[in-house]
């Protein structure tokens, strides 16, 4: 409805109103924690949407070997390259580096999500801040998921704290923090973006999830796109990857 009330202003006035309209909306924010370090010989500083997008083609300063059966070994350069590597069946060379590739995979997808961020009319986000709260508005699928029984309870919960009652939280900067569960689960949440995911006027976030259990071997990462439709509200689960 706010998309079509801009539009019929636009038509009713004059363009330069129009512009007036379109400066008032938020434009896409990308968190400096954007894991751009990990695969580029310098941090990357993400300030408009077309740096974003430009990360899935951009080469990474190493390279990785993956394995097909009957075809050549695959060697990938950059996250286009690897999701094309994947689509076809390729795998890690060895069961112990599936999941640092799972990873990579998982950091490439988010940079893609994120390049899909428009520019919001409005936002119920701009208080958001990590805290012992946040758990209680977050949704339930945020929570660390291991046994069957995790399953069984998810399909109950109405929020990440009902499934994973934190039992401390140890911020490190406005957007990332470290969330411990009362069972060993330990989960790094960063706010990687925000804008409108959806296109429907309202500001999401983009965020990513790194799992792992106190003196254990387990280890896992999520994506999440997450919104609120009203200040009062909860986060709502928009996509997760």
């Amino acid at each position: 409805m706010m998309k079509k009330l801009v539009l019929l202003a636009c038509i009713s006035i004059s363009s330069t109103a129009c512009a007036e309209i379109e400066k008032n909306k938020i434009a896409p924010t990308y968190s400096s924690e954007n894991k751009t370090e990990r695969y580029f010989t310098a941090p990357t500083t993400l300030e408009k949407q077309e740096q974003v997008k430009a990360l899935i083609d951009k080469k990474w300063y190493f390279e990785e070997n993956l394995l097909k059966d009957g075809s050549p070994d695959r060697v990938v350069t950059s996250c286009n390259s690897l999701f094309n590597a994947l689509d076809e069946g390729f795998n890690a060379l060895s069961y112990r580096h599936q999941d640092v590739i799972k990873a990579m995979n998982k950091v490439c997808l988010i940079w893609a999500h994120m390049g899909e961020l428009n520019a919001s009319e409005s936002s119920f986000l701009t208080d958001f801040e990590h805290s012992s709260a946040l758990p209680k508005q977050m949704p339930p699928e945020l929570a660390l998921i291991i046994s069957n029984d995790d399953d069984r309870r998810l399909a109950k919960a109405s929020s990440w704290e009902e499934m994973s009652h934190i039992s401390k939280m140890e911020s490190l900067n406005k957007d990332q923090a470290i969330y411990y569960d009362n069972s060993g689960g330990i989960q790094k949440l960063t706010v990687m973006a925000k804008g409108d995911y959806n296109n429907d006027g309202i500001e999401d976030m983009v965020i990513y999830m790194d799992n792992s259990v106190e003196g254990g071997s387990y280890g896992s990462t999520y994506g999440y796109v997450v919104t609120r439709l009203a200040a009062v509200e909860p986060y709502t689960l928009i996509k997760q990857f």
